[in-house]
């Protein structure tokens, strides 16, 4: 145990060096574990179970969430917290336009560009704990709405989903049926997808979506067209919206982005928020700090969220100490992470 935990606070200290190098670090994993609701979306679990092999014995079962997906949505193309992350910025240097996107207008009409990132350096802290879960570092945006041409424009590319198509025809009914959902928790419904460690690249050429899996209505909205513009009561839960948008490409156009069953999504910035589910009420949002006051710290005028999947395993009781101790260590380590 004493190895492995000073194995993580090495590495962990290398990550804050490098992190500290630059005037403003990268969003990456201290960036989400240190916000005040980091003990509640890791969530935390050991309770009791058998292990099997080589002798039947009682043994912990472990579980917990491992921060996985940034999604961010932004005024206009070049815009990113990701700017000073060496592939994200690549990719941003190269998009041949930098014309202003993002605007709202007076009947609520939102529009934001966005990117997906895996969580950077996730790894080094979660692959210390016994069910691991992290994924590959990949230090690029996975999705980028810039890559979708006129498709994040105008949304023809979604035009023919079957089930968009089916509510259309009840728009009204849709939102009923997104606002009865999001009062027990929201929640993806769709079937698990790892996703490929992979760079965004070009898929404006793309004629039509493949049929898509995303359900329809939620408490934030109406999901489809998945374009970048989104009309509702205020801009905080339209960049949502858009988060999602992008999210949903990203798994089952771009192939890049993982999806689960039980996820939790969070806010960072403009401020951090606690965890909730997708699609979640957005009132029951509010309450849980998804609004706009973190602007007040001069905070950018952008917005990011990160997503939170579940893990676990069975393991010895010995083990559970070190757990603890590593979670410990990793909030105490993340605390020193410039903001």
């Amino acid at each position: 145990m004493k190895k492995s935990l000073l194995q993580m606070l090495v590495h962990l200290t290398v990550l804050i060096t490098y992190a500290t190098e630059k005037v403003q670090a990268f969003p990456n994993v201290c960036t989400a574990i240190d916000t005040p609701a980091f003990q509640g979306c890791l969530g935390l679990s050991i309770g009791s179970a058998m292990c099997g092999w080589p002798v039947p014995r009682p043994c912990a079962r472990i579980s917990y969430y491992v921060p996985e997906t940034f999604m961010e949505s932004v005024a206009n193309p070049k815009e990113s917290y990701f700017s000073d992350m060496p592939g994200a910025a690549a990719q941003l240097s190269a998009l041949s336009s930098d014309l202003p996107f993002g605007f709202d207008d007076d009947n609520g009409a939102y529009s934001f560009e966005a990117h997906t990132a895996s969580v950077p350096f996730v790894s080094i802290p979660f692959n210390m704990l016994p069910c691991g879960g992290a994924p590959i570092d990949n230090l690029c945006f996975s999705a980028m709405s810039e890559h979708l041409g006129k498709h994040w424009k105008i949304g023809d590319a979604d035009h023919l989903q079957p089930a968009y198509l089916a509510w259309s025809l009840a728009p009204k009914a849709c939102l009923v049926k997104g606002a009865i959902d999001s009062m027990s928790g929201g929640g993806n419904q769709s079937s698990e997808f790892n996703g490929a460690p992979v760079c965004s690249f070009d898929h404006h050429w793309i004629p039509q979506y493949p049929p898509s899996e995303q359900p329809v209505c939620n408490g934030w909205g109406i999901v489809y067209p998945r374009y970048g513009t989104v009309t509702n009561s205020d801009p905080t839960t339209a960049a949502l919206m858009i988060a999602l948008r992008i999210k949903s490409l990203g798994t089952e156009v771009f192939r890049s982005v993982p999806r689960h069953h039980d996820e939790k999504w969070q806010m960072i910035y403009p401020q951090p928020s606690a965890c909730f589910r997708e699609g979640e009420n957005v009132a029951l949002l509010q309450a849980k700090g998804l609004n706009e006051l973190g602007r007040l710290q001069g905070r950018m005028k952008n917005y990011l969220y990160v997503t939170w999947k579940k893990v676990s395993c069975k393991r010895d009781w010995p083990t559970v100490p070190a757990v603890y101790a590593s979670v410990s260590l990793m909030s105490g380590v993340c605390s020193g992470m410039p903001k």
